[in-house]
């Protein structure tokens, strides 16, 4: 009788196995390799799973909700990973970035031999931080790409300024500063918009799509008032000296800003690890000496 359910048991096992297998198998054949053509390299720890990324994708498109796919569309726009990671491949990382924390979590668990609760907590907390994880990497990409841009948007400014004094229009200004000018987000954005005027956008309507592409104040207030110039026929280069001026002060103002937060961040650790361990060098000679004295 036992053997007999044990066959049973074993057979039973074996054709869910198989119909995993098969079903793993059509997943992956399925499964329509992403074109990356004219897109960005990866980040190396992406790469490492762009395989199993691959085979995702193409169902997350089918299944993601689109009102998910544009969210995290504009979200990656905004943290300028727009060509190196479409949507459905982003939540394709976190699912697979969820599998593994919940994995490594459970061979932890497994090693330190943890009971049922702790075991079952360790894994779901693993399972939320791999979920989400990569929601906080793409958030402070976008912080700081906002920085970068606060820090060299006036030498830009600047190098415009002078080409603009110089002769040059404003485009060719622009194409001298991104020949000149350092890498990073803004020179990728001004060599975006140099390509976008070249296919026949008109430069307002491509200034436009730069400072929605951005979604950045001091982006949009340049635009702004170039667009207002340019309409009202001012002189283009002294509006650039200004709004230069004006986006060195502010920058100044939050270097000023950023010193002036130091001491009260500074307040934390001091009051948790120094101050006590202060204490302890002063005090525990003295309290030595009154025991002694006692005895």
């Amino acid at each position: 009788m036992q053997s007999a359910i044990l066959v049973s048991v074993t057979f039973v096992c074996g054709v869910m196995a198989a119909i995993l297998l098969l079903y793993s198998i059509a997943i992956v054949r399925k499964a329509r390799p992403s074109n990356r053509e004219h897109m960005d390299p990866l980040p190396w720890g992406i790469a490492l799973v762009w395989g199993a990324v691959n085979v995702l994708q193409s169902h997350v498109s089918e299944i993601a909700p689109t009102s998910m796919l544009l969210r995290w569309k504009r979200r990656l726009q905004l943290a300028g990973l727009e060509y190196i990671l479409r949507p459905e491949e982003f939540i394709a990382v976190r699912a697979i970035s969820m599998a593994i924390a919940g994995i490594l979590a459970g061979l932890v668990a497994w090693f330190l031999k943890l009971d049922g609760v702790w075991t079952r907590t360790l894994v779901l907390g693993a399972l939320a931080l791999g979920w989400v994880y990569p929601a906080i990497w793409v958030g402070d990409r976008k912080k700081r790409r906002d920085k970068e841009i606060l820090r060299t948007l006036p030498g830009y400014l600047d190098l415009i300024t002078l080409c603009c004094q110089a002769g040059l229009g404003l485009s060719a200004a622009i194409s001298q500063a991104v020949q000149k000018g350092p890498r990073g987000a803004l020179h990728e954005e001004f060599e975006r918009l140099l390509r976008e005027m070249r296919t026949g956008m008109s430069r307002i309507d491509a200034l436009n799509a730069m400072a929605e592409r951005m979604d950045n104040k001091h982006i949009r207030g340049l635009v702004s008032n170039l667009t207002q110039a340019e309409s009202l026929g001012a002189s283009i280069a002294d509006t650039l000296a200004a709004i230069a001026d004006q986006r060195r002060t502010e920058r100044f103002q939050h270097a000023e800003k950023l010193a002036m937060e130091a001491p009260v961040k500074m307040l934390g650790p001091l009051v948790i690890f120094i101050f006590p361990v202060t204490f302890l060098v002063i005090f525990f000679p003295l309290a030595v000496q009154m025991f002694s004295t006692l005895k």
